[in-house]
């Protein structure tokens, strides 16, 4: 098995897809959903294998392609998968009565969407970074735009501006890197970037967290991100909240954690984490279109996982993974659910939950939501609780009281959101969901109470995923030999 495949068969599906369509107009929507199906299945086969995760292409820095497959990116790998899939499924299951214009082109920009991702968090040289850090860039820009409404268009213009900045950012960095070190592999920066002249490792630093500060949607680099959720579909809305943000944040912490292993920014890093979630959720208070209110939630959320990446220990890294996959699951279930509410009811403002006739998608929501706010025995409490905790025994105890008011505020946004939801009304037409729909939310969910009720399921994982993330040595070990 070649770590390469879940790169290059969602790449060669996109060169390949024009075919498709001589064998008739569902063939690319199902070769599309069957790729990923295997893909998926292919990260769960790694997962239940015992032997360490480790494959790496190389050729000779620094000009190097490196693709190393540990615990911790096939975490991401697996995630990434399975959401795809649900994603596919969900729009399988309505496309025969509302499909998207030009389906090849929209399968081709998804699977790009997802091997950029995929790329993001298996390259080991910062070249290659950048280039699916683009790629990635450009599926969004268009999936962003691909509606063609006035907001859609403008959604996706603000996403390319402010993406384009932030490549300029990433570029100077690695132009730096390249001019005082000689290489892009990252094993070999590691071993030469804390010996760096102060004022360039401080320059070069401040280039890393612009750029990637615009993806990973950080204060104050967001103030982009509602507008374009907005001006989305909701359904692609999942693909950014819950795969490729989560791409970003991965690969910035990767590259801090080689950097700088001393962890000499650690404090400020927790605090912009935790100042970026109190000002999120501040703002969502005041949101009436769902969709910019879940955007806030998200940035808020980030925020939080920010926080706990920044901790830069055993405990807070692992917090951070624990609330990725509870996000990134509760955050399907509700952009999923918002593209099935906008449908019927053609509208996202909140008052439209009041309309709301479906009590299992009221359940699923529910139980997305709780996750979110991380109530105990849905899969968000962990990860808040290890934050909290760690936070706590390392005494930064001011951002701890910064998550926990934001949190606080984030309740009744959410708790707003329920009671119009369950309010009586007199709506007598329920709306109708499709049993494959309801297969994927009922799955989501369940998965969220699961891991919720019995976190030890992945709870080891998660720590071995995190422990791989933090060993320094080991990783440029393999990178070097």
């Amino acid at each position: 098995m070649s770590s390469t495949l879940f790169i290059a068969l969602p790449l060669l599906f996109g060169f390949i897809s024009p075919l498709f369509s001589k064998f008739g107009k569902n063939t690319t929507a199902i070769v599309s959903t069957t790729m990923q199906l295997f893909l998926f299945l292919l990260s769960l086969s790694l997962l239940v294998d015992a032997k360490p995760y480790v494959e790496v292409i190389s050729i000779n820095p620094p000009l190097g392609i490196s693709f190393v497959l540990t615990k911790v990116s096939l975490f991401f790998v697996t995630l990434f998968t399975f959401l795809m899939l649900m994603f596919s499924l969900y729009y399988m299951s309505y496309r025969k009565t509302i499909p998207y214009k030009n389906e090849t082109k929209f399968f081709i920009l998804i699977n790009m969407l997802l091997a950029s991702a995929v790329g993001l968090v298996l390259s080991s040289d910062i070249f290659n970074i950048y280039v699916f850090f683009e790629i990635a860039g450009i599926s969004a820009y268009i999936l962003s735009a691909y509606k063609k409404t006035p907001s859609a268009l403008e959604a996706g213009i603000k996403y390319l501006l402010t993406g384009a900045i932030a490549s300029v950012f990433l570029v100077f960095a690695i132009a730096l890197i390249y001019l005082n070190i000689g290489s892009l592999n990252l094993a070999v920066i590691s071993l030469s970037f804390e010996e760096l002249p102060h004022n360039v490792k401080i320059l070069i630093s401040i280039l890393l967290l612009v750029g990637f500060g615009f993806k990973i949607e950080i204060f104050p680099l967001n103030f982009w991100v509602s507008d374009v959720y907005e001006g989305s579909s909701a359904h692609v809305n999942t693909l950014f909240s819950a795969i490729v943000v989560k791409a970003y944040l991965f690969v910035f912490f990767h590259i801090l954690y080689l950097f700088l292993p001393s962890g000499e920014f650690s404090i400020f890093l927790i605090y912009l984490g935790a100042i970026s979630m109190l000002v999120a959720e501040i703002v969502a208070l005041k949101q009436t279109n769902l969709k910019r209110l879940f955007a806030y939630s998200s940035l808020g959320q980030i925020g939080l996982i920010f926080t706990a990446f920044a901790m830069q220990n055993q405990d807070g890294v692992q917090g951070a993974l624990y609330i990725i996959f509870a996000h990134s699951i509760a955050k399907t279930i509700i952009f999923l659910s918002l593209t099935t509410i906008g449908k019927k009811y053609n509208t996202y403002d909140i008052e439209v939950l009041k309309k709301l006739n479906s009590n299992f998608l009221k359940v699923v929501m529910l139980i997305a939501m709780l996750s979110l706010l991380g109530i105990p025995l849905f899969a968000g409490f962990v990860g808040k609780f290890l934050t909290l905790k760690t936070l706590a025994v390392n005494g930064t105890f001011l951002a701890m009281g910064i998550i926990l008011l934001a949190s606080l505020l984030e309740a009744v946004y959410y708790f707003k959101l329920v009671g119009f939801m369950f309010v009586k009304n007199e709506v007598k037409e329920v709306l109708e969901i499709n049993k494959t729909q309801k297969v994927i939310f009922a799955s989501l969910a369940i998965i969220l109470i699961i891991v919720g009720t019995f976190p030890f399921v992945v709870s080891n994982f998660l720590l071995d995923s995190a422990n791989v993330l933090l060993d320094n040595h080991s990783f440029i070990t393999m990178l070097m030999h």
